[in-house]
């Protein structure tokens, strides 16, 4: 049986994000516990900040890139987009909370 056309991508995604939490794993674990507090996705199906994993990665690798924090929203929107559907993913206004709590995160570790 063939594998779907997203199943590398997601495999893909998933070793990215393994590699950035082995390297960080203090700030990968910081950026989990951001999007379980503001579940932006508005889905208590998620019981640990763990289950943000996937796209935790996805978004580290791409946060650098990032020059405000209305970049960092539309990273986060596009991000659950990508790994759900749009009409799962909702609405871009709902990432505004956790994409500002994501960029205060982002500038203190370029501090530290």
């Amino acid at each position: 049986m063939e594998k779907p056309d997203w199943f590398n991508w997601a495999s893909d995604e998933r070793k990215t994000g393994e590699w950035i939490r082995t390297n960080n794993p203090e700030w990968f674990a910081q950026m989990c516990q951001i999007l379980f507090e503001h579940d932006p996705m508005t889905i208590s199906l998620i019981s640990e900040p763990e289950g943000y994993a996937p796209e935790v990665g996805s978004i580290l690798r791409s946060l650098p890139q990032c020059l405000n924090v209305d970049d960092v929203q539309q990273l986060l929107f596009n991000v659950f987009t990508q790994w759900f559907t749009p009409e799962f993913a909702g609405s871009r206004s709902q990432y505004a909370e956790a994409a500002a709590a994501i960029w205060e995160n982002w500038k203190q570790q370029q501090l530290d």
